[in-house]
């Protein structure tokens, strides 16, 4: 069995739920079935499953993910860096997963791509995503990783 994640990225995970959640709470309305879900599995198919640090997801109903989130959010650790920016970085790609972020809570480096035309493009000083027509969630990857302070 795998360890968890360090403190580090688990209040980083944290950070990020409880401003996506908030944003997406804030216009129920327009975001209609849309949710925000930390670390559960999506199942692709009999031997693939992988487990975002953070998704939104919409039109989803049961204990697992079963169709493409909207966005994905991953946190890295030493231990899984290499897996979220290369293995997951293509399958969320092939999968089609409009926006994948990727975040280091060591160096504070981050990279936000979108998806165009069926390929990520990486996008520089974005903190508004569209999830469908009138929902677009916030979130401020600064003042999450602000709050981590420094060590």
């Amino acid at each position: 069995m795998s360890p968890s994640p360090v403190r580090k990225h688990q209040d980083l995970a944290g950070n990020l739920f409880t401003q996506l959640k908030g944003s997406i709470k804030n216009q129920k309305n327009a975001c209609g079935d849309c949710s925000v879900v930390y670390e559960l599995d999506w199942i692709l198919d009999n031997t693939t499953v992988v487990r975002p640090d953070i998704a939104v997801i919409c039109n989803e109903k049961g204990d697992f993910i079963t169709s493409a989130p909207i966005l994905i959010i991953e946190i890295l650790s030493p231990s899984t860096a290499l897996k979220d920016r290369q293995v997951k970085f293509d399958i969320y790609e092939e999968q089609g997963v409009k926006y994948y972020i990727v975040i280091d809570p060591y160096t504070k480096a981050r990279n936000i791509y979108l998806l165009i035309n069926g390929r990520y493009k990486e996008q520089k000083d974005v903190s508004s995503f569209t999830i469908h027509n009138q929902c677009a969630v916030q979130f401020d990857i600064d003042a999450a990783l602000s709050e981590l302070g420094e060590e």
